[in-house]
């Protein structure tokens, strides 16, 4: 599945479409009583954020987007019942969020937050048509409006879900956002299939063959209870502390200059492709000959150009791991995700292949510590120690991210191409830089989130360009030896 900025989808033009919920229904959120489900530790981290950056005015994105086609003709009653299906299976799209001190300071960890129920029965929807002028300039507005506006898990619903009709007449594109809080990446790979499946079924009137969906309430149940068992002697704490400590308690930044010097700049993105398919198999050969797989591979790669480019000694990254910890998680709606640490040092490397084995044990020791996130552990560490000097981490800071994904793996994805399945993101003032890599039949590429100005671009691309470079050589070659950047490792310019 692709994934690009709202800024820079392309929709068609046509009639827009949108189901909304009901007066009704609307009215039934506004009155749900409150549950004692608390929001998972990702969940509340999120929300605080989300409204304490609204409550500064500032920009923000914090929902998540898809947009795919179905060449089939429009019928909107039947896909208002395909989509009542698919809210009605999925548990964590009845909650809405508020603060026991609506007045208070979102941030504050005092001001409890707390989690409201919409019964499932009370879930209608309706389509509206849409008044805009039939362009795709005016149709991305509109949705990028909707999804900003639209979507807060502060309110219910949190989610918007529409469809602009095709010239021909003969399919439709389908638009849909949710608040974070309630989804990432892989649920909307999954929401991908579901709605596709649960639409052809209402609209030829036949049965369908997907699994029940687990409960993300049950989930964060289950999460909560492990944090709160956590002590410093856990196995998960002492190796966030480690990985911590080996790289002097800071978080990962990208290792050329972004050009923030004056402060955050809006986000673009920046795509670079890798490897074609035939490259991306004989790259996971060499990766495998060498003692790794492919996303250890990834890792020795982003290692060995940090280290060409700014004389790295050392790689870190915080990487996303799916904590979807039981069968029943696997069709289920929510955010399951842990950040992982992936540390490994890489001065004495020569070649590539020399770090190959490193990467995968650090990526493999790494997702051993996946339940716990990092802030579980940090504060487990502050209320037994109250260790000061740790206190920085327990704020709501994003740090940057790189991701691995094998898209190869999800339901469907063999159809995500002629569908034209994209995910959606949008864009926020930024000074740091993340990175996702994509795997899929057709080839492996990079796309990476930066601050929108003239010295990040040209930071980027030469980024992206050194690590096509190296992995290519890798894939064809067998192997790539190191060339030591001019700049000395451990100085303030490579750090």
């Amino acid at each position: 599945m692709d994934l690009h900025l709202i800024t820079h989808w392309t929709p068609p033009a046509g009639r827009v479409v949108e189901w909304r919920v009901t007066e009704r229904a609307a009215d039934a959120a506004r009155s749900a009583p409150e549950n004692p489900t608390a929001p998972s530790t990702i969940q509340e981290r999120h929300l605080r954020r989300a409204a304490a950056t609204a409550a500064r005015g500032e920009m923000q994105s914090p929902w998540i987007g898809l947009a795919f086609d179905i060449d089939r003709a429009l019928d909107e009653q039947a896909m208002a019942r395909a989509i009542e299906a698919y809210l009605r299976r999925n548990e964590t799209l009845w909650s809405w969020f508020d603060f026991a001190d609506a007045d208070g300071d979102p941030s504050d960890f005092g001001n409890r937050m707390r989690r409201h129920v919409i019964a499932p029965e009370s879930i209608e929807i309706e389509p509206r048509e849409v008044d805009l002028p039939r362009t795709p300039e005016a149709v991305r507005d509109h949705v990028a409006h909707r999804f900003a506006t639209a979507t807060s898990a502060l309110a219910w619903p949190a989610f918007v879900i529409g469809a602009v009709e095709h010239p021909d007449g003969a399919g439709f594109t389908l638009f849909h956002a949710v608040d974070h809080a309630h989804t990432d990446l892989t649920s909307m790979a999954y929401t991908f299939t579901e709605l596709r499946t649960l639409y052809d079924s209402e609209a030829d009137g036949t049965g369908h063959d997907l699994r029940e969906p687990g409960s993300y309430l049950e989930f964060s149940r289950r999460e909560r209870a492990r944090a709160a068992a956590l002590t410093t002697t856990s196995p998960e704490v002492e190796g966030w502390m480690e990985h911590l400590r080996a790289i002097g308690g800071a978080m990962p930044v990208f290792p050329l200059d972004l050009g923030t010097q004056g402060g955050p700049r809006p986000g673009i993105g920046t795509r670079v492709v890798l490897l074609d398919g035939p490259d991306s198999d004989r790259f996971t050969d060499v990766c495998r000959a060498n003692g790794g797989n492919f996303a250890g591979g990834v890792f020795a790669a982003l290692a060995v150009t940090e280290r060409e480019l700014a004389g790295r000694d050392r790689y870190f990254a915080m990487s996303p791991l799916s904590t979807r910890d039981s069968d029943d998680t696997e069709w289920s709606q929510g955010w399951y995700i842990n950040l992982i640490p992936v540390g490994f040092p890489t001065g004495d490397a020569a070649t590539f292949t020399d770090l190959v084995k490193p990467a995968q044990n650090s990526f493999r020791s790494g997702k051993e510590l996946g339940a716990v996130s990092i802030q579980q552990a940090i504060e487990t560490v502050v209320a037994e120690r109250g260790v000061a000097a740790l206190s920085e981490f327990a704020g709501l800071t994003v740090p940057p991210i790189v991701s691995y994904m094998d898209g190869r793996r999800l339901p469907m994805s063999e159809e995500y191409e002629a569908a034209n399945a994209t995910g959606l993101v949008g864009g926020k003032d930024t000074t740091i830089a993340s990175m996702w890599v994509n795997r899929m039949d057709h080839g492996t590429w990079i796309d990476i989130s930066h601050p929108d100005t003239p010295q990040a671009h040209e930071s980027v691309n030469r980024y992206g360009r050194r690590l096509s470079e190296i992995m290519t050589e890798v894939a064809r070659e067998g192997d790539h030896r190191i060339i030591p950047a001019d700049a000395p490792s451990g100085t303030e310019e490579s750090r």
